[in-house]
């Protein structure tokens, strides 16, 4: 097949209907943005770093030093604040409005801190600051001071100084802060401005229980602006509490009085700086809800992964190198991604009882995530290829390292055109709903933007929530209801329905200030593509496209950042994803087609295929094998015989068999017997067997017992092992003079029952087992029969069978076993059958060497 005419099949005409859409959906994501998206008009315009350094520097000004101290700076989204403002103003104000004149939907929260050993891990800013922390600030996007909060429970470090509070308070708010006062009326004045700070006659103590003590009146100054512009704060509010400083060594104090900082705030209408007691009361019940339904979920599919992924590893179907990889490298990447984010957050807080307890945790459940995936691609991808879904192969291609593959290419080229539909799908949901979507990055709100290397942290939880939601939530979703449920309306249902839930509840990065029902109406036409997608294209399309859609919301909150630190990360990122699209491109045109390089076909499955194989050859042995020995004894007057042959493998060593030959009239004349035991078991002592039965075979008719052996010696030991020996025991009835001769190589001795009494046939020397030497000269024991006699012969699978305790069943409890049983009245297949259930009954039916009887009777 031609070039051309591959691709015509791999990009059709809904190819490139996918592809028009997804342009569109990508062109409608741009124009509802600034209506839909919470950072619309405000992009991150300073860097954690920057942020800090301010904060450094107005720590000077406040009179402390950041020398001894730790700080850890978080960017929080205001959303409630938003909300209020939504529920006041009207619901039709959309976030692009108010970042646009200035309202704080968007601030850094800086706390400056000691380090203190604790022995919990502390994961959340306000028990981090209420433990180890001494101030806290708020900045707004554009670098505004609009917060400073003590904690009343540590010594507060700042000291300001002044001839008046006024004077004070004005340096503070307009130098420090950088507010014009001139723009605000104050509404709150104290009259000892003129006053001195403190009497001199106060004495200072340490404790910050005594510094209240000493001075325990506080002064709060606030201000009222005097116009109502959007861009400024309604209300300034400033609290200072007077405080006298000693410094210098022993015998030389240097006293100093002034203020220190109790708080600051800079309020616009409306704005929460922190919840009520009914709305904390409020979130953590509905957090709670939203904790009992994620675990729900979480165990739901934690169960079907691993349970599908058990079952398949016990069927052998696992490929061990793919799934140590995915185990190793999503357990590497969460264990990166969370160290990180705790290296530039809470670790340079807390003391080693805590680092070490955060490690821990951290390992564990990075762990417990890389083998959740791993287990999922097990069951994933044994339902995938048993229900031949799409870009199986595709897949197959990467695991062997074969990435320029057309193929390969025409899939992620649907997966751009799925992702901007998808991109585009999402927004107007938003849109339709009256919400609006916020970055929520990890269980610890949008953490990213704090991160120092965030184009590595960016894509390192853009691929593995990828990995997790395609492989989990949407793949092995619908793969397993396609196996369990045959009605395929029942099995995009519960699929689609399903994978919502999944979406809203567990791993997605965008948030939105819906409840759960209006999420679970947003998402739910997002599953409902992504469904249809894996269906129609596979897994690779539909992981390209989420992908797409991850990494484009996520950094749409750098677009437009005066910051180069920032803005770096919006470019580098259009150009990875420009970079996967052009290999995409180029592995369309120029890619190898799949057809060209091979059927991939799975280790697990050659070997089962190989196992099958195997089986198949065991089994026509042992069909062969039975063939050659007798279906029916032979019947003649004189005598009744019967044998059978019990194995302990599917095949086994032994080998038996009759034979009646005739006079020239046709009278029978003589009844040979053999029976055989080859060294080993299974298929290895099976072949030689078939090989020495032919031998015997053709001379059984004729020969005598020692003759036969004689002549049969030198070709087994030509065309056998060293290893390999074969034990015989020939005996034959001659019905004329009714004498039995008997030869024995090396076998189990035959037992001759007489009056009651059953003993051992002893056989002279040589007794050499055939294949050992090329040349001997075998002899027979010769003896007549006598009405009522009793003989069997027999291999070793009847002495050495075992019992469960491992007591064998003995060479001296044949004889025994031959004199219990009523040989003068029963026939010998009722013989036979009598010893049969003897020894399966004795050896709890697993037998450990194959077992052969011939019993005659004359």
């Amino acid at each position: 097949m031609s070039k051309r005419a591959s691709s015509e099949i791999l990009i059709n005409r809904h190819s490139y209907i996918l592809f028009t859409i997804g342009i569109i959906g990508f062109i409608g994501f741009l124009f509802l943005k600034p209506i839909v998206d919470f950072n619309a008009a405000s992009p991150i315009s300073e860097s954690r770093a920057q942020v800090e350094l301010r904060i450094e520097k107005l720590a000077s000004a406040l009179g402390f030093s950041f020398d001894s101290l730790e700080v850890m700076s978080e960017l929080k989204q205001n959303t409630k604040y938003f909300d209020k403002l939504r529920d006041t103003l009207g619901s039709d104000i959309s976030p692009k409005e108010v970042n646009a004149s200035g309202g704080h939907l968007k601030t850094w929260n800086t706390i400056v801190g000691v380090q203190v050993e604790a022995n919990d891990i502390i994961v959340e800013s306000d028990k981090l600051f209420s433990s180890n922390g001494l101030l806290k600030f708020r900045t707004t996007n554009n670098g505004q001071i609009i917060q400073v909060s003590e904690n009343p429970k540590r010594a507060n470090p700042t000291f300001l100084t002044g001839e008046s509070l006024q004077g004070i308070a004005r340096n503070v708010v307009e130098s420090i802060l950088g507010y014009n006062l001139e723009d605000y009326d104050q509404i709150d004045s104290s009259d000892e401005s003129t006053e001195p700070l403190v009497d001199e006659g106060q004495t200072t103590i340490g404790s910050v229980e005594s510094e209240k003590d000493a001075n325990s009146k506080s002064f709060e100054l606030k201000w009222k602006s005097k116009a109502n512009k959007a861009e400024m704060p309604v209300m300034l509010s400033l609290k200072l509490e007077p405080f006298v400083r000693e410094s210098g060594a022993a015998g030389n104090f240097k006293t100093e009085f002034g203020y220190k900082l109790n708080s600051f705030s800079a309020k616009n209408e409306f704005e929460l700086i922190d919840d009520s007691p009914e709305e904390r009361e409020a979130n953590e019940a509905e957090s709670i809800l939203s904790s009992i339904l994620m675990v729900i979920a979480l165990l739901f599919l934690a169960v079907m992964s691993f349970s599908i992924g058990i079952q398949n590893i016990f069927r052998g179907k696992v490929e061990w190198r793919r799934v140590l990889l995915i185990f190793a490298v999503v357990s590497t990447g969460l264990f990166a991604w969370t160290a990180i984010f705790y290296t530039e957050t809470y670790i340079s807080f807390l003391g080693t009882t805590s680092i070490f307890l955060i490690s821990v945790n951290v390992l564990l459940s990075s762990v417990a995530g890389g083998l959740y995936l791993a287990m999922a691609y097990v069951s994933w991808e044994a339902l995938a290829r048993s229900q031949n879904h799409p870009q199986v192969a595709i897949i197959d291609a990467v695991w062997q390292r074969r990435f320029f593959m057309r193929e390969t290419g025409a899939g992620i080229l649907h997966g751009f055109g799925l992702g901007g539909l998808v991109i585009g799908v999402f927004a107007l949901a938003v849109y339709v709903m009256g919400s609006y979507y916020f970055q929520y990055d990890s269980q610890y709100g949008f953490s990213e933007a704090g991160n120092s290397y965030k184009l590595l942290t960016l894509n390192l939880n853009a691929w593995t929530s990828t990995w997790l939601v395609v492989i989990v939530q949407i793949a092995l979703v619908y793969s397993a209801f396609n196996q369990w449920i045959k009605k395929k309306s029942i099995v995009l249902l519960l699929s689609i329905l399903l994978s919502t839930a999944f979406l809203v509840l567990l791993v997605r990065l965008q948030g939105t200030s819906g409840g759960f029902t209006d999420e679970y109406l947003i998402f739910l036409p997002i599953s409902l593509i992504t469904i249809f997608a894996y269906r129609k294209y596979g897994i690779l399309t539909v992981a390209t496209g989420w992908w797409l859609f991850v990494v484009t919301y996520m950094v749409s909150v750098y677009w437009g950042s005066p910051s180069i630190e920032l803005a770096y990360v919006l470019w580098a990122q259009i150009a990875l994803i420009l970079g996967y699209l052009s290999f995409g491109v180029f592995s369309f045109l120029y890619g190898t087609p799949i057809s060209e390089v091979g059927e991939y076909i799975p280790e697990y499955e050659e070997r089962i295929s190989q196992h099958l194989r195997v089986e198949k050859e065991i089994e026509i042995a042992r069909e062969s094998q039975y063939k050659l020995m007798p279906l029916q004894p032979p019947k003649a007057d004189g005598f009744d015989v019967y044998g059978f042959f019990l194995p302990s493998f599917e095949v086994g060593g032994d080998y038996f068999d009759y034979v009646l030959s005739k006079d020239a009239d046709g009278n029978p004349k003589a009844l040979t017997m053999v029976v055989v035991d080859v060294s080993g078991k299974a298929m290895r002592a099976a072949m030689p067997a078939i090989f020495t039965s032919g031998l015997l075979l053709a001379k059984m008719k004729d020969g005598e017992p020692a003759q036969i052996m004689s002549e049969v010696a030198e070709p087994i030991h030509a065309r056998t092992d060293k290893r390999t020996f074969i034990t015989c025991v020939i005996a034959r009835y001659d019905l004329a003079s009714e004498r039995l001769s008997v030869a024995n190589a090396g076998h189990c001795k035959p037992i001759l029952k007489r009056n009651g009494k059953a003993d051992f046939i002893q056989t002279p020397e040589p007794r050499w087992p055939l294949g050992l030497k090329a040349e001997v000269e075998y002899k027979s024991q010769e003896f007549k029969l006598k009405k009522g006699d009793f003989i069997l012969l027999y291999s070793d699978g009847l002495p050495e069978a075992v019992n469960e305790k491992g007591q064998r069943f003995g060479f001296d409890e044949v004889p025994a076993l031959v004199e219990r049983i009523d040989t003068d009245n029963l026939s010998a297949n009722e013989i036979a059958q009598e010893i049969k259930r003897t020894v399966t009954k004795f050896s709890n039916h697993q037998l450990v060497d194959d077992t052969t009887i011939i019993c005659l009777k004359v």
